[in-house]
């Protein structure tokens, strides 16, 4: 299993919008994308303008079909993410 986390660091003024957006662009993940095992949004306690999304897939050849062969370096992102953020995202993957 692979554990892959992507964390955004979200303009204190954004936060709400970018969050809706992110719910509903990962709502339909389980429904589409084979081999995902599960998923979640985690906003820190301390600092809520870090969000993670963390997602577990089966394998790499769901990762590849989810996110394509660049999977380990590019992150998935939505229409006009980027005006939301600090930062672009950072993305870690995590062996089970």
């Amino acid at each position: 299993m692979i554990v892959r986390v992507s964390e955004a660091r979200v303009l204190p003024d954004r936060g709400e919008e970018f969050l809706e957006a992110l719910r509903a662009l990962v709502a339909e993940f389980p429904a589409r994308y084979e081999g995902l095992v599960s998923h979640e949004i985690l906003i820190d306690a301390a600092d809520s303008t870090r969000v993670q999304y963390v997602s577990r897939w089966v394998d790499e050849s769901a990762l590849v079909r989810f996110a394509g062969e660049n999977w380990a370096v590019d992150p998935v992102t939505f229409p006009e993410e980027e005006s939301y953020l600090t930062a672009p995202l950072t993305l870690r993957h995590f062996v089970v």
